[in-house]
């Protein structure tokens, strides 16, 4: 088996975008920061979500397109007021567009420690075959 290649395209991050009727215009989007790796066998995908449930997050590829969504919680403050606040929260979406389009099938997830890892595989091309010759009517005499 061997893996599809296509010409190198540059990973894209594809930033700022709001989801329709996510969330007002008005709310910032909390962007966590995500590293993207190519590896032989595909990408890996390691997005920062403390304090996400991991069971509100959502990851879905659509052709060379990664998207990542949910929500990051705020700090608990029990008492105090904050000082200074740069941990961002609040609902996010992060679209990666791969070089390439990686075999869903395949794609795994898993979040531990406040990163979510997703792991995405290249797509198998399909093995060549010989096509035998069979042995047919010849339409060039007398016929169409």
């Amino acid at each position: 088996m061997t893996a599809t290649r296509r010409p190198r395209l540059p990973i894209t991050f594809v930033v700022g975008l709001r989801p329709p009727g996510r969330m007002a215009e008005s709310e910032p989007l909390a962007m966590p920061p995500v590293d993207v790796v190519e590896h032989e066998s595909g990408w890996t995908a390691v997005l920062e979500a403390p304090g996400a449930d991991p069971a509100r997050l959502e990851v879905e590829v659509k052709g060379r397109m990664l998207t990542i969504r949910g929500d990051r919680l705020p700090t608990d403050c029990v008492s105090g007021r904050f000082l200074r606040v740069e941990r961002a929260a609040g609902p996010f979406e992060r679209t990666i567009e791969l070089p390439d389009e990686p075999d869903p099938e395949r794609a795994e997830a898993s979040y531990a420690d406040g990163l979510l890892r997703v792991d995405l595989a290249r797509r198998i091309a399909p093995e060549g075959r010989e096509i035998r010759i069979g042995r047919g009517v010849s339409r060039t005499r007398g016929g169409v």
